[in-house]
């Protein structure tokens, strides 16, 4: 039987079933349904089309809307935002001021907190933690044992898996500054992403791309890719 506690607000179309739980100064409104055993607590917001079900809790002042799927065991608490048709499962945790939005999915035991962000169609998923103010977009991937924190940008369709390191970095372009990031994979493989663009080598990538060596950005990124092989011990760093 479902429990909604006087302090709490549910109106609108939206539906509480089962053994679900509303309670503190929660909201759930619009066309929300929070069914199973969830629960939905602090001051939290759960709106729009979206649903909080299984064994899921929504805490804090946390909100959940569009059309946004929160269940299993998961967790989204403190200032966290999840939100369009974005999906939180599994064991995941997303809180602080992490926004996950779009299409994108947090799944199994992965970890987004900080001010990070995952949107578009990026999966965070396996014991990944996104943390700091990393921004995961596109179709990107992170998954496996991988820890990612501070600024780091992964996009486009980059993946990132059981890498050794990861490492990222700021440089100048015509435009404004860049975003670089470089990741080992398990196999020994570098990648990279560089704003929104990916490519496999880096090197190969300057030396087809002269304007940007002319713009002054050929010598600071491959000092840091030497900076980068040094630390895990591969290529022309070691």
């Amino acid at each position: 039987m479902n429990k909604i506690t006087e302090q709490s607000t549910v109106f609108g179309d939206a539906t509480v079933t089962g053994n679900a739980q509303v309670s503190d100064r929660a909201i759930v409104c619009g066309e929300a349904t929070v069914g199973g055993h969830a629960k939905v607590s602090g001051h939290s917001t759960v709106s729009g089309h979206s649903t909080v079900s299984e064994r899921a809790h929504v805490s804090g002042r946390a909100r959940v809307g569009g059309s946004a799927h929160v269940c299993g065991y998961a967790t989204v608490s403190g200032d966290a935002v999840v939100t369009e048709k974005a999906t939180v499962s599994g064991y995941a945790l997303v809180s602080g001021k992490a926004i996950v939005r779009g299409h994108a999915i947090v799944s199994g035991d992965a970890q987004v907190s900080g001010y990070a962000t995952v949107r578009g169609g990026a999966h965070v998923s396996g014991e990944a933690t996104v943390r700091g103010g990393t921004h995961v977009s596109g179709e990107a991937t992170v998954s496996g044992n991988v820890s990612l924190g501070d600024n780091a940008h992964v996009s486009g369709t980059a993946s990132v898996t059981e890498q050794k390191h990861v490492a990222w970095g700021n440089f100048k372009a015509r435009t404004g500054r860049y975003v670089l990031t470089l990741y080992m994979q398990s196999d020994g493989s570098v990648g990279f992403t560089w704003g929104c663009q990916l490519e496999g080598d880096l090197r190969e990538y300057l030396a087809n791309h002269p304007d940007y060596a002319k713009q002054g950005l050929a010598a600071a990124p491959l000092e840091f890719l030497a900076a980068f092989e040094k630390v895990n011990g591969m290529g022309e760093g070691k």
